[in-house]
């Protein structure tokens, strides 16, 4: 059958159990097992690895930011313990939606689970990118705004990341709907919501732009903001005379005395002047950790925004057309190689669910510690019960000096 035959055209157009025969999961991977055969093995190959290392990573990065050693006058613990959780919460559904398509298992097939697993999807999503602003927002306000911090203690930050976590259920709500069991069985977006000016197909450009778009710009803004800031404060004063470098470090003393606040008065810190200006370095390590798992949000989320902002403008190739004729039409030929960077695009940036714990490794002497310590070393026992009292007292002054320590 030769693309573009017009009158079997006609006939599809006219029947809507043979387009939902040509929307079927298994017409779509079989296409692009033909045309796209390396991404699909990418596809098949990358995703059950970044799933395997997920699963642990976050894992052992949630049990290590709730420990009470972490959460001490560390604010930030909170966010990345329920930001380690969405990630892994969203890992275990793409294994489901990845038995679904392209493995073609059905784990989707079966009504009522279709919408709940398209609302916990979404909403999963949002709250990773929600918290990532959230603790933005809040190092922002720390370095660059500190007297307005006190708005972040450790009071308040539970109830931001429940007031986030209902923002991102009521966004999902209505993907809900959007979803349903085809006339083929399969768990596909309803037929009567694929037109271009459909409420689904505005509510998502609206809301996945924004969130997946905006948020993020937003984001590396403030992130910029934070650097400058750290930037200024953090530098040497070479080559000035000594009462004007004083000077100077009073005033940088001044305008960063707030610059970690808590409502726990336990937890307020002021910086001193020293040689690094009157940053104080236990912040900077809490701060550092932040920034590279924002920036690695940003990087890799925004190239998967870009590409899902363009796939509408992505047309399909002549229809109907057998599977092996594709690869001879030049309009085909377009929309695979689209397809082929999007599948690699979306590798990439499933990986911003993985590898964090490897961020907070790199960037986190406390969390490296703690993690070698609870997982990777065995714990020795003390010969005396007084030798084991006595190191219990000094871990515990150790981590009241520490303080914000990350």
């Amino acid at each position: 059958m030769a693309c573009n035959n017009t009158t079997y055209m006609e006939l599809i157009n006219n029947s809507t159990e043979l387009q939902n025969d040509f929307l079927k999961y298994k017409f779509i991977v079989s296409t692009w097992n033909h045309n796209v055969p390396m991404a699909m093995m990418v596809n098949k190959c990358v995703t059950p690895v970044w799933i395997i290392i997920g699963v642990f990573g976050n894992v052992i990065s949630a049990l290590v930011w709730a420990n009470p050693r972490m959460r001490t006058c560390n604010t930030a613990a909170y966010y990345l313990t329920c930001l380690a959780v969405a990630d892994l919460t969203f890992l275990i559904l793409h294994l489901i939606y990845e038995l679904e398509n392209p493995w073609l298992l059905g784990t989707l097939d079966v009504y009522i689970w279709c919408q709940i697993f398209s609302m916990s999807n979404m909403a999963v999503q949002y709250l990773c990118v929600f918290l990532v602003l959230a603790f933005t927002v809040e190092r922002f306000l720390s370095v660059c705004h500190p007297f307005k911090a006190e708005k972040f203690g450790k009071t308040r930050t539970p109830r931001t990341i429940f007031f986030l976590f209902l923002t991102s259920l009521l966004l999902s709500f209505p993907h809900g709907y959007f979803w349903d069991i085809s006339l083929v069985g399969e768990c596909v977006v309803r037929m009567d919501e694929f037109q271009p000016d459909s409420f689904f197909s505005i509510y998502t450009w609206c809301t996945e732009l924004a969130i997946f778009g905006v948020i993020p710009l937003i984001v590396l803004l403030l992130n910029v903001a934070v650097l400058y800031k750290v930037r200024t404060v953090g530098q040497l004063r070479i080559g000035k005379p000594k009462h004007l470098a004083y000077e100077s470090r009073q005033s940088q003393d001044s305008s960063m005395s707030a610059l970690v606040v808590d409502n726990d008065h336990r937890c307020v810190k002021r910086f001193s002047g020293n040689t690094n200006g009157g940053y104080n370095a236990n912040y900077k390590g809490t701060t550092v950790t932040l920034l590279w798992v924002s920036f690695y949000l940003i990087f890799t989320m925004l190239p998967n925004t870009v590409l899902y902002a363009m796939q509408a403008n992505i047309p399909f190739g002549p229809m109907p057309c057998l599977i092996e004729e594709m690869a001879g039409d030049p309009d085909w030929r377009n929309y695979f190689s689209f397809i082929s960077v999007k599948i690699v695009v979306k590798e990439l940036s499933l990986s911003h669910h993985v590898g964090n714990v490897f961020i907070y490794l790199a960037t986190s002497r406390r969390f490296l510690r703690l993690t070698l310590n609870s997982f990777f070393t065995q714990t020795k026992r003390c010969g005396s019960e007084t030798r084991e009292t006595s190191l219990h007292t000094i871990r515990a002054a150790q981590n009241r000096t520490l303080g914000d320590e990350v």
